[in-house]
């Protein structure tokens, strides 16, 4: 038998709510070693020195993991972290 629930939300209230369902999406896509610090865009090429394009076009190739968060894009530190061990370790990337 299925139930009907109706609740009534402002729009901040729908929005923090829906934001909280993102947040544990995430949380449950990373393995328990990528849950770490996540970083926009803007915060990625600022702690890789490096433009957009250039950060596109790594993450299109594979060569830095991010995770979709709606219209948003989030790297992990981690991932971060590897592309310049790799990176410093003379592989071409």
């Amino acid at each position: 038998m299925l139930q009907t629930i109706s609740i009534n939300l402002t729009h901040s209230e729908f929005t923090d709510l829906l934001t909280g369902a993102i947040n544990s999406a995430i949380d449950r896509r990373l393995k328990p070693t990528d849950q770490d610090e996540l970083m926009t865009d803007e915060q990625a090429r600022e702690y890789l020195k490096c433009s957009s394009v250039f950060l596109w076009k790594k993450r299109k190739e594979g060569k830095i993991k991010a995770v979709n968060a709606g219209k948003k894009i989030l790297y992990p530190k981690s991932a971060l972290d590897s592309y310049l061990q790799l990176k410093k370790g003379g592989s071409k990337l």
